[in-house]
């Protein structure tokens, strides 16, 4: 059964206040996890000293691909501090051509094989390019699934999915075990992409949970961009949503 995790950049302005507090309130809503991104100017020692206090463990975290590039050594070792070992770069430059879109993949391929190297799984977080249909036909998506799964998996993003023109349901069907992580949120369009809590917006979760289950996913990591208002009070929501639409 997939387990449930918070994306601390949902509660980064919590979290920039008082950590302790941000990670206190993350496990009283039901989190068995937190997803990184960053360490708020805490050790890793101390970041993990937090976690284990509240019973929380780390799915994994998001890291720019500079950092893969250029500081690897150190971001292993604070990965084993933390206890976790899935990596995940979370954005890069739309690639606007094939060609770009090839240069692309090959830095994330590279990288992905230095991080293995170092024991760590690399992973990619998508957003909305990289569903955009190239002049080829093909999409950036389309080239990080023609690379072995054992070296690099997919954090896929439902939210931005959607958002591209595409079911999230289908598409986790389609991807099945490759996506071990998947972020859960909901949107909505007004000019751009709006970010509410789950149930709040226009995704469609039905059979979600089934879908889950048959592509064993590890983690559903809950995640909100942007709130209107407290960001706890739509965390609160959302999880609610979220195990509704569970059966737990």
């Amino acid at each position: 059964m997939s387990r449930i995790a918070l994306q601390l950049y949902t509660v980064r302005g919590d979290c920039a206040e008082d950590l302790a507090g941000a990670l206190s309130r993350t496990a009283a809503l039901g989190f068995e996890g937190v997803e990184l991104h960053d360490l708020y100017g805490h050790s890793a020692e101390e970041f993990r000293r937090l976690l284990d206090e509240n019973g929380l463990v780390a799915c994994g975290c998001h890291t720019g691909l500079a950092r893969v590039e250029n500081e690897l050594e150190q971001v292993a070792a604070e990965f084993r501090t933390l206890g976790m070992d899935r990596l995940v770069v979370p954005w890069i430059d739309t690639p606007l051509t094939t060609a770009e879109a090839d240069a692309a993949c090959e830095r994330l391929v590279a990288a992905a094989k230095r991080t293995a190297d170092l024991g760590l799984r690399f992973g990619f977080h998508n957003h909305d390019g990289e569903l955009r249909v190239l002049e080829d036909g093909s999409t950036v998506l389309d080239r990080l699934l023609d690379v072995p799964a054992d070296l690099l998996f997919l954090e896929v993003d439902l939210g931005w999915v959607w958002y591209a023109g595409n079911d999230p349901i289908t598409f986790i069907e389609r991807l099945g075990t490759r996506a071990p992580l998947l972020h859960v949120k909901d949107m909505r369009k007004d000019g751009g992409a709006v970010h509410v809590p789950l149930g709040a917006g226009s995704l469609d979760y039905g059979g979600f949970a089934e879908v889950v289950e048959r592509a064993g996913t590890e983690w559903l990591i809950l995640e909100q961009d942007e709130s209107e208002g407290p960001a706890f009070q739509s965390v609160g929501s959302s999880v609610a949503a979220l195990q509704q639409i569970l059966g737990s």
